[in-house]
């Protein structure tokens, strides 16, 4: 019985209102350099994006993790649905190589999104040039060039506790 109670806390709170995506948690997928796991959390036109993905450049290849902080503005492009908001930001980020040691750089996030307007999901390109500000070896580029493609589910983490708590 608590294990059913638990599935249905977590199904209400699984989806955040459409459109409503300030102070849920979003997670997704993101294809390009580097390919992984995306998690944003919104506050008003502010939003925290965590990074963890695998870079798989030949000879550079190896984990990366990071984070963002962004600025969303709303008033460029305006849509019959859904919104489209441009953000951009600065981030820091830590890449370790297979074969070739570790880097620290800060990059600069640009990019565009389009929030769905029916459902708790996001959509977005994002370009993000980068310097290295700590490199373990020499052979480590100074300027890093980061891009991405992907989609976030939105999640209301606060009212699925609340559920929770009420069944239990």
């Amino acid at each position: 019985m608590k294990k059913l109670l638990l599935l249905a806390a977590l199904t209400i709170g699984v989806s955040a209102g459409a459109q409503d995506y300030k102070g849920h948690y979003g997670i997704g997928l993101a294809v390009g350099e580097p390919i992984g796991v995306s998690i944003k959390k919104f506050n008003d036109n502010q939003a925290f994006q965590y990074t963890l993905g695998y870079s798989l450049i030949s000879g550079k290849e190896g984990l990366n993790l990071g984070a963002d902080y962004l600025l969303h503005d709303y008033s460029f492009i305006s849509a019959e649905k859904g919104k489209v908001p441009i953000y951009y930001g600065v981030g820091i980020h830590f890449r370790s190589y297979s074969n070739t040691g570790t880097q620290v750089y800060t990059r600069i996030p640009l990019g565009i999104a389009y929030e769905v307007s029916e459902y708790p999901v996001d959509l977005f390109f994002e370009f993000a040039p980068g310097f290295s500000l700590l490199r373990t070896s020499e052979n480590e580029e100074m300027i890093i060039m980061n891009f991405g493609i992907g989609g976030r589910f939105y999640f209301d983490v606060k009212r699925a506790v609340e559920k929770l708590d009420e069944a239990i």
